[in-house]
């Protein structure tokens, strides 16, 4: 039995009605990273790239709760990026996309959505003045952006409520390279993730074009088979590992 489903199936989603941008499948993989990294790879000790990523919600987790998630990713060269994605269930008929907007297929064992998503390059210098606290997160969001924030998910946040955006964080995320041509894939990525708390998580994950998904789904299928690796028995996408993380914490100020 497929874990991602069938193939044709996939194909028939991802290419109907141009519902999709790009497809990512995706997996948890159980286990310490280090470990799983060398079978992946090949390698001792490979070189892990190693970024930071934000989460950007009010302290009562208003768009968490309303199936929005801003994420606010430091690149390479101090460069800042922020993401305002909505969550839909795979089989639900497309909305209107947002000007700017970009659609992804999610494809998980035994679970597929859409991630809606308004990006936008941020002002490094405003970006760490949010992280550090001395400046407020609605001042990271574009026009459209605060917008879908407000309006994208399935229930409607207040817009006067973006006025207490703070940044959650950091996120820390490893990434290495997994060569994957001999299953026919251009690339792999194998990401480890450490929560502030300390919580782990260990997910490999491939891209491809929405027409490309019939040949990219046996071919991952086949690189977690053929590898000594043990997926998880579900996958639990990283906004419930967030309200986890921040729920009682949340639940507190919601009280208060």
């Amino acid at each position: 039995m497929p874990r991602f489903g069938t193939p044709e199936a996939l194909s028939a989603l991802c290419t109907g009605g141009g519902l999709a941008d790009s497809v990512e499948l995706k997996a948890l993989l159980t286990g310490p990273a280090d470990p799983v990294a060398e079978v992946l790879t090949g390698r001792a000790a490979p070189t892990w790239s190693i970024r930071r990523s934000y989460l950007v919600d009010t302290p009562a987790l208003d768009l968490l709760r309303a199936g929005i998630e801003v994420r606010l990713r430091r690149r390479a060269r101090g460069r800042y990026d922020l993401a305002v994605s909505a969550r839909r269930a795979g089989s639900a008929p497309r909305r209107r996309t947002p000007r700017g907007g970009r659609v992804e297929v999610d494809v998980v064992p035994g679970g597929i959505w859409l991630d809606v998503e308004v990006r936008h390059e941020v002002d490094p210098r405003a970006a760490c003045r949010a992280i550090e606290g001395a400046g407020t997160g609605a001042d990271l969001l574009s026009p459209a952006q605060r917008v879908w924030a407000c309006r994208g998910g399935e229930d409607t946040v207040d817009d006067r409520r973006l006025r207490e955006l703070c940044v959650h964080g950091p996120l820390v995320v490893s990434r290495v390279k997994v060569a994957a041509a001999r299953w026919g894939l251009v690339r792999a990525d194998l990401e480890h993730f450490r929560f502030p708390s300390g919580r782990e998580r260990v997910e490999l994950s491939t891209h491809c074009g929405p027409r490309d998904v019939a040949d990219t789904v046996p071919a991952f299928e086949r690189m977690l088979d053929e590898r000594p690796v043990v997926c998880a028995s579900a996958y639990r996408p990283r906004t419930a590992e967030w309200r986890d993380e921040l729920a009682p914490r949340a639940d507190q100020d919601e009280v208060s």
